[in-house]
C-alpha cells in the first residue's frame, strides 16, 4: 500500500466513480477539489483526500477522506492512516501549522459525544482511537514546539 500526491485531473474518475457507487445523487464536481491531495493505492485505489490551502493563511483544511466502497474495513483504516500522514506532509512542505477536517464517521462522532459528557476514561478512549487513525499523535509539548516553529 502506497500514499502518493493526487492528480486531480488525472485521479478525479476514481473520486467520481466511489460516488457513484455509495448512490450519491450526483458525484462532487471537479472544479471544487483542491489541487492538493492525497491518494493511497493498494492493488486498487483505497482512499483519497483533498487540503485546501490559503496562500495567506497557515491554515489548512483536509476535505475528505473519500473511499473506495468495496474496500475492507482493515485495509480501509491503514489506508487512511497513509492517507493522513501523506496530507501531513502536504501541509508541512506548504508550512502550514493548523489543518482543520469534519469527519462523517458516525463512531468518531460517537466517541466525540461520550467525551464531551463523560469521564477521564470516555476522553481517553475518544483520544485514543483519533491517535488510531493517524490524529492527535503529539503529546503537548511536541505540538508547542511544532506552532513555535512555525510562528517565526
Amino acid at each position: 500500500m502506497l500514499s502518493k500526491k493526487w492528480n486531480v485531473n488525472k485521479d478525479y474518475s476514481i473520486i467520481f466513480d466511489w460516488c457513484k457507487q455509495y448512490g450519491w445523487d450526483t458525484a462532487i464536481p471537479k472544479e471544487v477539489l483542491p489541487k492538493v491531495g492525497a491518494i493511497v493505492i493498494d492493488k486498487e485505489p483505497v482512499c483519497a483526500a483533498g487540503l485546501f490551502i490559503d496562500k495567506t493563511s497557515r491554515l489548512g483544511f483536509m476535505w475528505g477522506i473519500f473511499s473506495n466502497p468495496k474496500i475492507n474495513k482493515i485495509k480501509l483504516v491503514k489506508g487512511m492512516k497513509l492517507c493522513i500522514e501523506e496530507i501531513k506532509k502536504q501541509a508541512n512542505k506548504n508550512k502550514l501549522s493548523f489543518v482543520y477536517t469534519i469527519t462523517g464517521e458516525k463512531a468518531l462522532h460517537k466517541l466525540y459525544e461520550k467525551a464531551q459528557k463523560g469521564n477521564d476514561n470516555d476522553k481517553a478512549l475518544f483520544v485514543s482511537a483519533c491517535r488510531f487513525v493517524g490524529l492527535l499523535n503529539q503529546n503537548k509539548k511536541e505540538w508547542l514546539n511544532f506552532k513555535m516553529s512555525r510562528a517565526s
